[in-house]
């Protein structure tokens, strides 16, 4: 999949275009205390945008550029697959995030999700830390591309990659349904937030 951006354009000039094409704020939410998570269409809720968070959200970012996936529901899902398949687990919040996204993708977008966890498991991304925030804003589309393993086409899944898939799906069901027990607090607090303003930005 090619990134909807052009190669040849260094990611500080397009991530501006980015915040703009899917109604983000300027820095990305960054300045934010809450963050808006549209599960579906004009289904949402809110949580405190922490500082974990920020850490990882640029990050996030960038990789929906290089990737080609949207930030929509349908992109959310598949780019947090190809995000635990190319590894973040140093970033716990993105890990947390992305085990969601993952689980519902398995309900509603089971063959995106299943080729961006395959595509991603021949990857690498920007969670490593190998490639500074500050050195991946500056390099091209191409370039991050090509330094992350991006260009390498999709391959039939290799009984590991499908078994590893597997268990990440169950982890993110399992998780799922703990989350559950602190859905009662987070509907409270993203009606405060709903009824304070008019949210901040989508995930």
């Amino acid at each position: 999949m090619q990134s909807e951006f052009p190669g040849n354009i260094p990611i500080n000039r397009l991530l501006p275009d980015f915040y703009r094409k899917y109604n983000l704020n300027e820095d990305g939410g960054l300045g934010e205390a809450t963050v808006k998570v549209e599960v579906y269409k004009n289904f949402r809720f809110y949580l405190p945008n922490i500082d974990a968070r920020k850490k990882a959200v640029l990050k996030h970012d960038i990789h929906h550029i290089i990737t080609g996936y949207k930030s929509d529901f349908k992109g959310e899902t598949e780019i947090g697959a190809w995000e635990i398949a190319s590894g973040c687990r140093k970033y716990w919040v993105a890990t947390v995030l992305d085990l969601a996204s993952l689980a519902l993708g398995c309900l509603f977008n089971l063959p995106g999700v299943f080729r961006a966890f395959i595509r991603g498991r021949r990857m690498k991304n920007l969670y490593d830390d190998t490639i500074p925030d500050a050195q991946a804003v500056s390099m091209t589309v191409d370039e991050l591309r090509e330094k992350l393993g991006l260009n390498i086409g999709q391959r039939t899944a290799s009984v590991k990659e499908v078994l590893s898939f597997i268990g990440w799906g169950i982890t993110g069901a399992i998780y799922s349904v703990c989350s559950i027990i602190v859905l009662p607090a987070v509907i409270v607090y993203s009606i405060v937030i709903a009824l304070k303003k008019n949210g901040p930005r989508t995930i």
